[in-house]
């Protein structure tokens, strides 16, 4: 039987001004999963982070980390959690290692245990050639990194990374998805909140989508796809007039990626081969065709209209909503699959 490491029960949040973050939230977690939590900036995802980090205390419904309530067993729940949150909390005019020694202190380390543990976290994330350097001078990716060492000082069971990758380079994001994967690996526990579904995508298990402080969908990536999306066809216009004639030519079937090539939705039983004669009609060469499986970026773009990391005044919210009436069902909302 698999060991749920977290576990929430119909939790809430109302902030003291009668702001309401969150609303009747529910999920478990077992050992070596990854959770992936979506959603616009404002659906509650750093407040449900701080809610089971311990760092702010629900109002209502309970959640545990390793069988230790979040409010009575605080204590306890903080020596099994390691978190790297959106601020990467860090003095500038402190080294790596320097960091990395006090919070080795403050877990209990020695110090040749606290030494030791910091070489090996060192090596682990590459930070040979930076640790030594104050964090003034030190990029955003290599800040990153050292945060993400400094949350594994304890060698928790669970990791919270809240917003992990926003702001990296491509190479820094891909080489953080890798350690992710590994640790999850080796038994460890991940909750992830993004607002890249491709994100979601590479690492999550199952992926829970937060609208309004409100959790709107939970299931696994293949599962969402596959009850929203199917094929779709990729085509590369030779030129804008091409690619005004696929629009008109498909109509609603049709999206535009940032790249200028057209996407035709083709989900529906017999669309696929009745897209590929008419695109054929239209003399588009075979060469120009891609047949593709939709990523959750695709099903949420399909659903809304807008990418899922658009600013928080656009209409992703209704959106979120478009998706749980979509895609909920009576299996899977709130409660491990």
């Amino acid at each position: 039987m698999e060991e749920t490491r977290i576990s929430v029960r119909s939790l809430g949040k109302v902030f003291p001004d009668g702001t309401r973050a969150l609303q009747d939230v529910g999920f478990d977690i077992a050992a070596g999963d990854t959770f992936g939590c979506l959603g616009r900036n404002g659906a509650g995802k750093t407040t449900l982070v701080n809610l089971l980090t311990t760092l702010d205390t629900p109002t209502e419904g309970t959640a545990s980390i390793c069988g230790h309530d979040v409010v009575d067993g605080r204590e306890e729940v903080r020596h099994r959690i390691g978190a790297s949150l959106q601020q990467v909390a860090l003095d500038e005019l402190m080294t790596g290692r320097e960091h990395l020694e006090f919070i080795g202190r403050l877990a209990g380390l020695g110090a040749a245990a606290g030494r030791a543990k910091a070489d090996e976290l060192v090596q682990l994330f590459g930070l040979e050639a930076a640790v030594d350097k104050m964090v003034a001078v030190c990029s955003g990716g290599t800040r990153r990194r050292l945060d993400l060492a400094l949350a594994l000082l304890r060698d928790p069971e669970v990791l919270f990374l809240d917003e992990p990758t926003t702001g990296l380079d491509p190479q820094n994001r891909r080489a953080l998805w890798d350690w992710v994967r590994s640790f999850a690996a080796d038994g460890g526990t991940v909750l992830l909140t993004t607002q890249y579904l491709e994100e979601a995508d590479e690492l999550a298990d199952r992926v829970a989508v937060l609208d309004s402080g409100r959790m709107a969908v939970l299931d696994t990536p293949s599962a969402l796809k596959a009850k929203a999306g199917g094929k779709q066809i990729q085509v590369r216009p030779v030129d804008r007039l091409e690619r005004d004639r696929l629009i008109a030519e498909f109509g609603p079937m049709a999206t535009l990626t940032h790249g200028g090539d057209v996407i035709v939705d083709a989900t529906r039983e017999g669309e696929l081969l009745g897209a590929l004669g008419r695109l054929g009609g239209l003399g588009v060469p075979q060469a120009a065709l891609t047949v593709v499986e939709p990523t959750l970026e695709d099903v949420f773009v399909r659903l809304t209209g807008v990418s899922a990391s658009a600013e928080a005044d656009s209409p992703v919210a209704s959106g979120l909503a478009a998706i749980g009436r979509s895609l909920a069902t009576g299996t899977g909302r709130n409660e491990r699959p």
